[in-house]
């Protein structure tokens, strides 16, 4: 098949007396082009033609054989074409492989304990200034790169100017090391730097954060259309998003729309183990991921990272047993038991309120019990001197061993004669007089 390269001025001239006659749609039908390709054929987006269809439409238009030569560019096929575009993809990768070769490494960017994102973004900004990004102006203060940029696509009408500002660098101290545990667990998608969590907490922290690194973070909430209203919650919500069939009742997320930050984020993950080795900081990044992930087993006094991905799971174990944090992976989580280390190393750095208050709760014999262990001492109550079996029964559980085991341990119940029968003991009764938390 032969394609046809017409002047600019002479294509926008026949197609818009096409459009005189006929409308887009008829237009589509009659000459054998797709409806939304005409556009971009009478406006030289698309810059030749079939010529099988060309002729079809020089003979609707009773064209001149003199003026179809005097504006003809050149006539080639197909195989021509591709062997074009073959030719300008292989140039493009050529010229994207040695950008991507020129990149640093992770130890190249880690200087004065701290981490030179300018150095990093002198590079990496050759391979988005390519194609449909452009970037305008990059202006450089004291301590924040400013990249004006454009973004265009044949698909969109208008261009959209917008502006990024990224930090020259980013201390390596504790703060970043648990944002980035955090953000390593719960980070949000797309061009965006940010974390989803359902804790107040580390949303707040992580908003802290990345106004730190110079962001003016969004708030957003993903709702379930099955509620209709969300809970007071400690951050103004910029925007609702209500989505049908979630799990759960809602979702919140705290971002910045930042592509270059996320991709610099990204670079780091991808040489997460690299990264572990040289940051000094890692009890405050297993803090981060733990607070992301992690859960405190009460029933069994141990720690637990969940995490599913292979490669993850080997980097995480190989540090994790570098610290005496890691005992077992059990098929979705890696588990330690070493809770002198944890308190000592990694509690300082917690701030999800539900895992302190269970690690208080394990420990320090303080905090207070959650729902189900509450139903279950309310249970006890009010069938005293019951057996584990009638207690499960009452309770429509399968097994209460685990639970009535720990609230034994704590002085919450008391056991008396064989079998076992159960009671609730006065810190007990106290802790279901407690108002809820």
């Amino acid at each position: 098949m032969e394609r046809i390269t017409l002047t600019k001025d002479f294509q926008k001239e026949i197609f818009c007396e096409l459009l005189r006659k006929y409308s887009r749609d008829e237009l589509s039908k009659i000459i054998g082009v797709n409806s939304s390709s005409i556009y971009f054929i009478k406006n030289y987006k698309i810059r030749s033609i079939d010529i099988k269809k060309f002729n079809r439409i020089a003979l609707i238009l009773s064209l001149k054989k003199s003026d179809i030569e005097k504006n003809t560019i050149r006539i080639f096929s197909d195989k021509e074409l591709l062997k074009g575009l073959e030719t300008g993809r292989k140039i493009r990768h050529k010229q994207l492989k040695t950008w991507k070769s020129e990149l640093p490494k992770i130890n190249n960017i880690m200087e004065n304990n701290s981490l030179n994102v300018e150095l990093w973004f002198e590079k990496y900004v050759k391979l988005t200034n390519f194609g449909a990004r452009k970037v305008l102006k990059i202006e450089k203060n004291k301590d924040t790169i400013v990249v004006f940029l454009r973004t265009h696509s044949n698909v969109t009408k208008y261009k959209k100017t917008f502006k990024v500002v990224l930090p020259k660098s980013i201390a390596l101290d504790n703060d970043f090391s648990y944002f980035f545990g955090l953000w390593c667990g719960d980070r949000t998608g797309g061009g965006r730097i940010g974390v989803i969590n359902t804790s107040h907490e580390l949303i707040l922290a992580a908003k802290n954060y990345l106004k730190k690194m110079y962001q003016d973070p969004k708030y957003y909430v993903l709702r379930s259309s099955k509620i209709e209203n969300i809970p007071p919650l400690p951050i103004k919500v910029d925007k609702v998003y209500v989505v049908k069939n979630m799990a759960g009742t809602y979702v919140p997320f705290i971002f910045s729309t930042n592509g270059y930050l996320k991709t610099f984020f990204d670079f780091l993950h991808e040489n997460l183990d690299e990264f572990l080795l040289h940051i000094q900081h890692k009890n405050a990044f297993f803090a981060g991921l733990f607070d992301a992930e992690g859960n405190v087993s009460l029933e069994d006094s141990c720690f637990r990272w969940a995490c599913k991905n292979k490669i993850n799971i080997e980097i995480y174990k190989k540090h994790l047993t570098s610290m005496g944090l890691f005992k077992r992976y059990d098929g979705s989580s890696l588990v330690t038991y070493n809770k002198n280390y944890f308190i000592k190393n990694i509690f300082p750095y917690i701030k999800h309120k539900q895992k302190i208050n269970r690690i208080n709760l394990l420990f320090f014999d303080k905090g207070y019990l959650e729902d189900r262990f509450k139903k279950l001492l309310i249970c006890i109550n009010d069938s005293p001197g019951k057996e584990l079996k009638e207690i499960a029964h009452i309770a429509k559980k399968k097994k209460v061993y685990a639970q009535c085991k720990f609230l034994c341990k704590k002085g919450y119940i008391k056991t008396e004669g064989y079998p076992m029968k159960l009671y609730v003991t006065k810190k007990g009764l106290n802790e279901i007089g407690r108002e809820g938390q």
